[in-house]
């Protein structure tokens, strides 16, 4: 009754908080944006004709580029529209300077300079931005189409001849000790551990400190001196950390019934970063099933440690050097979590994967992203609730022994108090 009594004001009171109310609005319109990021994608590019002029001499350029680059906007509207510029060695300087100043003032987009007098064979692309991919990657594709093909004709070689030259050999990409079979696969695997480390990051972190700052407040306004002397230190503890759980919880049925809402509306997936999307239809149910259970025993394992180091300090100015330990071993675990991304088998991961602190997070890549025995995975599971466990009594006692005591209690006499009976 007492554990209820104090997990519903717990509860109530940080999610009626501003900080709630506000973080859950910002996490709505993320989503939001992630979910149209495409549509608005789409607009901007539908503005982004590209208008060129080509500079050449032989006029056999410019006719390549319209018959080859016929890309559409979204709108219908070409993207390209090439204008060409004859120039010879007399003059090629002058039609140079006029393309440019075009370029200048905004009328064109670029100009493409194509076989000039000072760089015979030479392409070159005048723009006003320096650009990844996009225009002038589709222009030089097509005009190494160009040139090839002329190179092949003067070559003199046989339609036979050139086929068996130009024929790439088979190639096939198998996975080996991989989930997944295929690239496309493996890209979603990795989203989805993407997508899943990043919240359970956030949540042990921000919720954590949650725990903790709710001790501090508490002890530092006295609250606490009267809740002792009604209730036992270690159902205030487990009620601080499964209200504030709850809270979270809370947060995230939210956002991923806002983002899965969405997905059904859009029937699409959701572009997390560029070149990695989101399909909700290729998620096996047992990865949600392993995320929640190492969801559930990491936020536990980290609650407990933090609100045991809350009731250590006094002031709310302690407590982020206080906390600092527990902070820096999820960072070290997300970190390990991401270079898991790129080499799940790496033995040194492998290892590490069953430090506790590290688990929640590595360990649960390794499974999605490759094949681990049954055995490993319960041995790591056990591993964590053991550690869990631990951490829950470690944190208790100091809970129990410090959340009276005024002032910042050093890690010395922290370590000596874990070893008092």
């Amino acid at each position: 009754m007492e554990f209820w009594i104090l997990f519903q004001r717990e509860y109530r009171e940080k999610v009626c908080s501003k900080t709630f109310i506000l973080s859950t609005l910002l996490g709505l319109v993320v989503i939001l944006g992630l979910s149209f990021a495409p549509a608005i994608m789409d607009k901007i590019k539908s503005a982004d004709k590209q208008q060129i002029i080509v500079l050449e001499t032989s006029g056999r350029v410019t006719p390549f580029l319209e018959k080859n680059l016929q890309d559409k906007l979204p709108s219908g509207e070409p993207e390209f529209s090439f204008q060409i510029m004859n120039a010879d060695d007399s003059n090629w300087s002058t039609k140079k300077r006029e393309a440019i100043d075009q370029l200048l003032t905004g009328k064109i987009s670029a100009v493409v300079e194509f076989s000039s007098p000072e760089a015979p064979g030479k392409v070159i692309w005048h723009s006003k931005k320096i650009e990844m991919g996009g225009a002038s990657t589709k222009v030089k594709t097509v005009l190494q189409q160009m040139v090839t093909q002329e190179r092949i004709q003067q070559s003199g070689l046989s339609s036979t001849q050139l086929t068996e030259i130009l024929t790439p050999i088979p190639f096939e990409t198998q996975a080996e000790g991989l989930r997944a079979a295929t690239q496309e696969q493996q890209t979603q695997n990795m989203t989805l551990v993407y997508f899943l480390l990043f919240m359970l990051y956030f949540s042990l972190i921000v919720y954590g400190t949650y725990v903790a700052n709710g001790v501090v407040e508490e002890k530092s306004s006295r609250v606490m001196e009267m809740m002792v002397a009604s209730v036992r230190p270690m159902t205030l503890m487990a009620s601080k950390i499964i209200g504030i759980g709850a809270v979270g919880l809370t947060q995230y049925f939210l956002w991923i019934g806002t983002g899965l809402g969405l997905l059904a509306l859009k029937g699409k997936g959701i572009a997390l970063v560029p070149g990695m999307s989101l399909q909700i239809n290729t998620i096996e149910p047992l990865y949600l099933v392993y995320f929640g259970v190492f969801f559930i025993l990491g936020f536990l394992l980290y609650a407990a440690m933090y609100a045991g180091i809350g009731a250590t300090v006094s002031r709310t100015e302690d407590l982020q050097q206080a906390v600092g330990p527990m902070t820096f071993l999820v960072i070290i675990g997300f970190l390990l979590a991401m270079f898991t991304l790129t080499s799940p088998n790496n033995p040194w991961i492998a290892g590490l994967s069953y430090v506790p602190f590290f688990t929640p997070m590595v360990l649960f890549a390794r499974i999605v992203l490759t094949s681990i025995p049954t055995f490993y995975v319960l041995l790591g599971i056990l591993d964590l609730i053991i550690s869990t466990i631990l951490f829950i009594w470690i944190g208790g006692k100091l809970y129990r022994v410090c959340i009276l005591l005024n002032g910042k209690v050093s890690w010395r006499q922290i370590g000596r108090l874990i070893r008092q009976r």
